[in-house]
C-alpha cells in the first residue's frame, strides 16, 4: 500500500478524536488513554505529550507490559475546545481505558474531570496547572505538574528583584491563561506596595483575541496605549501561539519593558514563531530535565527516539509511570482501587520520587525562572549575568 493513503488514513483516524497506538508484546492488553490537542495551533504541545507515555509505555512492554498484559494506548485529540474535551472523554472511558494521561490545557482537563469522575478513571494531567482542576473534590484527578498559585507567587517575586514598578497584565481568556494572570495579579500587587508607596502597580489589563490557524492577530488597539503608559514589565498569561505574535508587536512598537509569562510559552514554536523578538523573555517552568541526575535515562532515550524534548514530555512519561506502576501494585484495573493506589503510595519517575496529596496535587512542585537565550531556553542564572 502506498505510504500517502495511509498517512490520510492515521489522520483521518486523530481527526475522528480516538487513534490506538500498539507497543510491545501480544497477548491480553491493558488500556490507557492520552488526552491533549494532537493537531491544530497547539499540535505541537499535545505531539509531545503523547511521546512521553509512547516512551513509558514501551520501556514497560520491554519488560512484558503490567500485569502479564501488553500495554495499548488510546489517543484522543481535543484540539484544545472544552466540548471536545468531554467528547472525548466519554470516547476513552466507552472504549474501556484503565486510565487517562491528560488533558493539556485546565479548561480541557476540567471538562473531562466530569466525565472520568463519574466513571472513577483515574486522570492524571502531566500539564494543566490550574488550580480549580484538582479544587473540585474529584477523588480520581491527579497530576505531575505545579498550580497556577504557585507559580504565580514564583513570578511575582520575581518581578520584584527586576525592580518593576508599572505592569501592564495580559491574557488569552483560556481557564489557564485568564486564571494564571489572575495568580499574578493578587501576588504582585500587594508584594509592590510593600515595597513602594506609590499607586498601583498595574497600568493596563486585556483579554487578548486567540491565535487562528492560518491567521495572525492584531493586538494593536492593546499595544499602542502602552506607548504612553510606558510599563516597565508585561506579563502574559496564556499559550505559546498568542505569546510569539504577542513578542513580536511588543519588538515593533520598541516597547522597552520585560516581558515574562507562565509555562506555557515553554515551547519551541514560541522562539520559531516569535524569532528575535522571543530573545530575552522570562518565564516560569520547572527546573531542567538534562540537569536532574535521575533524568539522566530518560533524557537519552527521549532524545534518541524523538530527538527535540517538549517541555511537558517529563510531566507525561511520569504521568504514565506512575498509572503503571499503581496498575502494578493494585493487581488490577478497578478504578477505585487505582484512585486509592495513587493517593496512598509514592512512584518513581524520571524526576524522583511522585507522592499525591488529598487533592492530586504533586506534595512538590518546585518553580524556576526560564529565558531565552541564543535562540534557546535556558534557566535564569542572575549570578552568570554579572
Amino acid at each position: 500500500m502506498k505510504r500517502a493513503p495511509i498517512i490520510a488514513a492515521l489522520a483521518a483516524l486523530a481527526a475522528a478524536g480516538s487513534l490506538t497506538l500498539s507497543c510491545g508484546p501480544g497477548g491480553e492488553q491493558i488500556k490507557i488513554g492520552v488526552a491533549g490537542p494532537l493537531t491544530g495551533e497547539q499540535g505541537k504541545a499535545g505531539q509531545d505529550l503523547l511521546h512521553g507515555v509512547q516512551l513509558a509505555v514501551s520501556e514497560w512492554n520491554a519488560r512484558g507490559g503490567v500485569l502479564g498484559k501488553r500495554i495499548v494506548i488510546i489517543a484522543g485529540d481535543d484540539r484544545g475546545e472544552e466540548r471536545e474535551a468531554f467528547a472525548i472523554a466519554a470516547r476513552l472511558a466507552d472504549q474501556g481505558v484503565a486510565g487517562v494521561i491528560g488533558h493539556y490545557n485546565s479548561h480541557c482537563s476540567i471538562a473531562g474531570s466530569r466525565i472520568y469522575s463519574q466513571r472513577m478513571l483515574p486522570q492524571i494531567s502531566p500539564a494543566s496547572t490550574n488550580p480549580r482542576f484538582t479544587e473540585n473534590g474529584f477523588a480520581n484527578v491527579f497530576r505531575t505538574c505545579g498550580r497556577d498559585d504557585q507559580q504565580g507567587k514564583i513570578a511575582a517575586a520575581f518581578a520584584g528583584t527586576l525592580g518593576a514598578r508599572r505592569i501592564a497584565v495580559f491574557h488569552d481568556g483560556t481557564t489557564y491563561g485568564k486564571g494564571l494572570a489572575e495568580e499574578f495579579t493578587q501576588a504582585v500587587v500587594p508584594a509592590q506596595r510593600r515595597v513602594r508607596e506609590a499607586g498601583p502597580a498595574v497600568v493596563a489589563e486585556a483579554e487578548l483575541p486567540p491565535a487562528r490557524e492560518g491567521a495572525a492577530p492584531d493586538y494593536a488597539a492593546l499595544l499602542d496605549p502602552l506607548i504612553t503608559l510606558a510599563p516597565d514589565l508585561i506579563y502574559f498569561g496564556g499559550n505559546y501561539p498568542e505569546a510569539a505574535m504577542l513578542v513580536r508587536q511588543i519588538k515593533e512598537r520598541k516597547l522597552p519593558a520585560v516581558f515574562l509569562s507562565g509555562d506555557a510559552v515553554a515551547n519551541s514554536e514560541l522562539i520559531k514563531r516569535g524569532g528575535v523578538a522571543a530573545e530575552g523573555i522570562f518565564f516560569t517552568f520547572g527546573p531542567a530535565v538534562e540537569e536532574m541526575p535521575q533524568a539522566g535515562r530518560f533524557y537519552g532515550a527521549f532524545k534518541s527516539r524523538y530527538g527535540e524534548l517538549g517541555p511537558y514530555s517529563v510531566y507525561a512519561y511520569d504521568a504514565a509511570g506512575a498509572l503503571l506502576q499503581a496498575i502494578e501494585k493494585a493487581g488490577t484495573t478497578a478504578g477505585d482501587s487505582l484512585v486509592r493506589v495513587l493517593h496512598a503510595a509514592t512512584f518513581a519517575g524520571a524526576m524522583g520520587q511522585i507522592a499525591f496529596d488529598v487533592k492530586g496535587d504533586i506534595t512538590a512542585a518546585p518553580y524556576v525562572i526560564w529565558t531565552v537565550k541564543g535562540g534557546e531556553f535556558k534557566p535564569h542564572k542572575p549570578e552568570a549575568a554579572k
